[in-house]
């Protein structure tokens, strides 16, 4: 939300600035601009108003504003205070963007399982960056803030977050393959949360409650169409209505053609140091914890990654039994991706399908095409190099998996250091609980088909078919299915 809000009032910098003069014609030509991206009622009703002063432009943005459009059955009750921005223009047509605070609220409202509440805070906030308009991009925005704090309420939940002292940092550049390339960067102290489910039996609600001394998030986007998305936006404000919509269809459809592939690359990371999460069976401990998530833009051979990374847990005793205590990982780093999606084919069929004048306005065999493509050339998923380890063992996995014919069909090769302490670990726990012995056997069976590496791993390669047969090392396990293709041969 702090980085967002200044991005909105980049809209009405548009125009370069060229060091114009400030007074009461410029704010109007401003205000005039900004109408094409919000439209004229907006102004009208003074959600935004600009207005001259020293040698810079009062921005506000005023949330309450729009109270009245929200429909009376809702029940609805709002109080944010405005956002208000000083622009400056500058003689290079660039503009200086402050700000001195971020709106804290309220919201209530009527939903379908009954009153949904918000409330949010945020103390002693301020921002300011170097907007540049030919890119429609900040190439510099960096603020902080005192504190946050937020809780909300609905039938089934209630929260309630709270964080220290951060602070955030946005750069952006051209990208050489046309857009914006842009980085991110936000951190915060003493982060809390605690969430309390309802219990629907009628029993007492369950706390959950997550700390962490400093929670770090990290983000890039490559090739981001800024322009091409802000004339979208224009163009949406212009045409409000299917009817104008339709009736001026061939500008929509090169207007959303022009913002391909919205970007080329979205990547964004998080992390937090000393997290525990407290709970009715103890404390889940983590010294820090790690998550990704990437996607390519709407292009030909569209990648989507995942990642997970624990270091230094420590779960309570009471949340598993006994033995397994010795076995369990300390460290976890888990990385997966989906590649091969083709989504600037499927983009531009729904484009080029798409017909307002019709309803459906996109037919049927627009998406059968869609799906036979995807069946044609089916994403596989990628496991790179995944590890769980405690001090003794390490697992390692990596492979892929692909859907010939839409039937599964995997490669995957899993690694164990430290195989033989592991199963004296079994031994060691069978002494006190007898039911683990029948584990032992069946992981020296495992053994048996391993293969061992010069470095001291045991390695399994496991070949999973699409006909059902699966293998390990070379090895068959199991027959194809009865009735396939594999079977017949």
């Amino acid at each position: 939300m702090r980085c967002l809000l200044p991005v909105v009032f980049g809209l009405a910098l548009v125009p370069p600035a060229f060091g114009q003069a400030v007074d009461a014609d410029g704010a109007a030509r401003l205000s005039q601009d900004l109408s094409r991206y919000i439209g004229t009622d907006a102004i009208a009703n003074r959600l935004v108003t600009v207005a001259p002063e020293g040698d810079a432009y009062r921005i506000k943005l005023d949330i309450n504003a729009l109270v009245g459009l929200i429909p009376p059955e809702a029940k609805a009750k709002v109080d944010v205070a405005p956002l208000s921005v000083l622009a400056k223009p500058l003689a290079d047509g660039k503009w200086d963007v402050s700000g001195d605070g971020f709106p804290s609220g309220s919201f209530e409202a009527d939903g379908p399982e009954g009153r949904h509440s918000m409330r949010w805070a945020i103390a002693e906030g301020k921002f300011s960056g170097i907007y540049d308009s030919a890119l429609a991009a900040f190439l510099g925005l960096e603020g902080s803030q005192a504190g946050t704090t937020m809780s909300s309420k609905d039938p089934e939940r209630q929260m309630q977050a709270s964080a220290g002292r951060g602070a955030f940092n946005l750069t952006g550049a051209a990208s050489t393959g046309g857009g914006v390339d842009v980085t991110f960067n936000q951190t915060a102290a003493d982060f809390m949360q605690t969430v309390q489910i309802t219990d629907e039996s009628g029993g007492p609600s369950v706390p959950v409650t997550v700390t962490s001394d400093n929670l770090q998030m990290d983000g890039n986007a490559q090739g981001y169409r800024t322009r091409a998305l802000l004339d979208l936006l224009a163009f949406g404000v212009a045409h409000p209505d299917k009817a104008k919509l339709a009736a001026n269809q061939a500008e929509f459809k090169e207007t959303l053609l022009a913002a391909l592939p919205l970007w080329t690359r979205l990547d964004s990371t998080y992390r937090f140091n000393n997290l525990k999460v407290d709970t009715p069976l103890g404390a889940f401990l983590a010294q820090s914890m790690t998550g990704g998530f990437g996607m390519d833009g709407l292009v030909q051979d569209a990648k989507i990654t995942y990642k997970l990374g624990m270091g230094g847990m420590t779960i309570p005793a009471d949340a598993v039994p006994a033995w397994t205590s010795p076995l369990l990982p300390t460290d976890i780093d888990l990385n997966l991706s989906s590649v091969g999606f083709n989504l600037e084919a499927a983009a531009r069929k729904i484009i080029d399908g798409l017909d307002l004048n019709r309803d459906p306005i996109l037919p049927d065999s627009v998406a059968n095409a869609i799906a036979a493509d995807f069946k044609t050339n089916p994403p596989k998923v990628l496991i790179s190099r995944s590890t769980a380890r405690n001090a003794d063992t390490e697992l390692a996995v990596e492979g892929e998996v692909t859907f010939p014919e839409a039937k599964p069909e995997a490669n995957i090769t899993v690694e164990i250091a430290g195989f033989d302490k592991m199963v004296e670990k079994l031994h060691e726990a069978s002494k006190s609980e007898p039911k683990v012995a029948q584990y032992v056997p069946m992981a020296l069976v495992a053994k048996g088909f391993g293969k061992a590496l010069p470095d001291g791993r045991t390695q399994w390669v496991v070949e999973a078919k699409a006909d059902g047969s699966v293998s390990v090392n070379g090895v068959r396990l199991k027959g194809p299915d009865s009735g396939s293709q594999g079977d017949a041969q």
